[in-house]
């Protein structure tokens, strides 16, 4: 049936083409006449089945008639599109000749019929034309295969002036949609393009109404405010008809691809051994970390979760497995919808992390009695077997290194304090009055005519670290002593004190360079001696420091410390890194306030 319409719209507008006007004799007296009907007539054409059902309403259409005899004229129609169903059909030029012109009155008037052999079946066609002045009107009857099926096209007019304008352009075409990310562009080529929303559906794009600005008193086909459906790349034929009818321009209109290829978001979801999320580079590299206890099936085990470009692909594919083991590169390829723009990211780690959560405690002594056994947090080293010494001496009933409930995040952290040890001449040695808590990565290895050369501090390192971040909390104790004579680790027992100090903690970081790692003495390590060249802070060898002083913090407060290179990283050398937490910043003077408490939680130590 829909075959059939079509060929029958063909037919209504074509007939023409095969049909004579009637073969009666030319009436007498028309000469002259006809000069007054020939000229351009533009109207509007409506098709019926019979008797009144409407296929097609208002279709705008230009009719010339010219001359063709002294008597009779004929019927041009240039250009000719008819529009079924939201869609533009061109039929092209038709032309009619010979039509013997009547005179009745004031008006003019004409008549045709032929019977023709089409493709929709055998076809009687009758053909009434009346003008009146400026004004004419046709009906065309089709009667297919005997009743089959009856159409009428009615069409009216309006003789046109001559000054009618031939422009027929699109002067603006916009649309009223949150969906619309660009509106559209009326390109050269005569193509209109505009952009959606990435968040625009089928159904968005299926249900957009176009405004549309064109030549003055030019018609266009669809009609500006009408729905049209631009899902699925279709492009949409509009036909601007000017206003005198010579001039048909033809606009295609489409939503743009995108040429966007951008990864947007780059994520590894819930995966525990990622301790940096990626982050998007802006040389096209993606970088992330990962903790220093991941192991190569670990790393050929990760599946990122990827956002890229609207309507862009991607390879490999989000949520797919990759290799990240042995310093491998993943290459990353997006393309954009429209194909014109290819962009690659190489994605790897570009670092460890040490993380240091303090949950698991380990004994350090095991002394006969509870209260003589201490606990260090698994991994640390620190002053507790002094304050253990000490405790021995009757002069605390302290360890300088515990753990505690109050914590950043999980069950545990750890309590750094200082702590009162009387302050005593013993003979061998000499008990401070203050003595600092000291948490740090190395060994503490007993010199007790020494006992600053107690803290050896650091351990192997062949990675170069970045910085160190994490939380703390602090609480100044309330009175401050002083050692005012040096050497202080002479008099370290005669502190004095001063009530225009108040306490302050330090974390520290400091890389340094060794030529071999003594894993038995520890006899290549810094320590806290007050000797400069074997001194943590103040050795030749060290390559980078980071420090953080500060004073009462009540609550947990986030830190991020970065180290300062004093030589550059060298791959080929041997070093050693430690991180050093004291709960009274001058400690290795013997100054501080017993009751000072630093608690520390979730470090994470960055390293290239």
């Amino acid at each position: 049936m829909k075959k059939n319409l079509f060929y029958l719209f063909a037919l209504i507008c074509s007939m023409s083409l095969f049909t004579a006007c009637s073969d009666d004799d030319e009436a007498p007296g028309n000469s002259g006449v006809v000069g007054e009907v020939v000229g351009d007539y533009k109207g509007l054409m409506d098709v019926y089945y019979e008797p009144n059902v409407e296929i097609a309403k208002g279709m705008q259409q230009k009719i010339t008639i010219k001359k063709s005899s002294d008597t009779s004229i004929g019927l041009e129609l240039k250009n000719f599109v008819i529009t079924v169903g939201g869609a533009p059909i061109t039929i092209g030029d038709l032309a009619i000749d010979n039509c013997p012109l009547k005179v009745e009155g004031d008006k003019y008037s004409f008549t045709g019929n032929a019977d023709l052999d089409l493709v929709v079946g055998k076809c009687a066609v009758s053909v009434e034309g009346a003008i009146n002045g400026e004004d004419i009107e046709l009906i065309i009857k089709v009667n297919v295969n005997n009743d089959l099926m009856k159409v009428r096209v009615e069409y009216k007019g309006k003789k046109m002036t001559g000054n009618e304008s031939s422009e027929a352009l699109i002067k603006e075409f916009k649309f009223d949609s949150d969906i619309i990310a660009e509106q559209p562009v009326i390109n050269e080529d005569k193509t209109i393009t505009f952009k959606v929303a990435e968040t625009a559906t089928d159904d968005d794009l299926k249900a957009l109404k176009p405004i549309i600005t064109i030549s003055e008193n030019a018609t266009v086909t669809p009609e500006s405010g009408v729905t049209q459906d631009f899902s699925g790349n279709k492009v949409v034929i509009y036909k601007v008809t000017s206003e005198d009818g010579t001039t048909v321009t033809e606009y295609k209109v489409s939503a743009r691809k995108s040429s966007d290829a951008l990864i947007t978001s780059f994520v590894f979801e819930n995966n525990p051994i990622v301790a940096e999320q990626p982050v998007i580079n802006e040389d096209n590299t993606i970088t992330f970390k990962v903790k220093a206890s991941a192991t190569a099936d670990d790393l050929k085990a990760l599946v990122p979760t990827i956002t890229y470009s609207h309507k862009a692909t991607i390879a490999p594919e989000s949520g797919v497995a990759q290799d990240f083991s042995d310093n491998k590169k993943v290459i990353y390829t997006v393309t954009s919808e429209d194909g014109t723009v290819i962009k690659e990211y190489q994605v790897f780690i570009s670092g460890t992390e040490d993380v240091y959560d303090f949950e698991k405690w380990l004994p350090g002594v095991e002394g006969q009695e509870p209260e003589n056994t201490f606990y260090e947090a698994e991994g640390w080293a620190s002053s507790n077997t002094g304050a253990h010494f000490l405790k021995g001496f009757n002069l605390t009933d302290s360890y300088v290194i515990m753990q505690t409930d109050d914590s950043h995040s999980g069950t545990a952290a750890a309590k750094i304090q200082s702590i009162d040890t009387k302050g005593q001449d013993l003979g061998i040695a000499k008990a401070p009055k203050v003595t600092t808590g000291s948490l740090f990565l190395g060994k503490f290895k007993t010199d007790i005519f020494n006992t600053l050369n107690s803290t050896k501090f650091g351990i192997p390192c062949k990675e170069k670290p970045i910085s160190l971040r994490g939380w703390y909390k602090y609480t100044p104790g309330d009175v401050y002593y002083i050692v005012n004579t040096k050497p202080y680790k002479e008099h370290c027992h005669e502190a004095v004190v001063d009530e225009t100090k108040v306490d302050e903690f330090m974390i520290s970081v400091v890389l340094y360079e060794t030529t071999a790692y003594d894993e038995i003495g520890w006899s290549d390590c810094l320590t806290g001696t007050d000797e400069e060249e074997k001194n943590i802070y103040t050795s030749s060898r060290i390559a980078a420091i980071g420090q953080l002083i500060g004073g009462a913090q009540t609550d947990w407060k986030k830190f991020e410390l970065p180290l300062e290179w004093k030589k550059q990283y060298d791959t080929n050398k041997k070093y050693r890194m430690t991180i050093a937490c004291s709960s009274s910043k001058d400690g290795d003077k013997f100054w501080g306030a017993p009751g000072s408490t630093l608690i520390v939680d979730d470090f994470e130590l960055i390293k290239e």
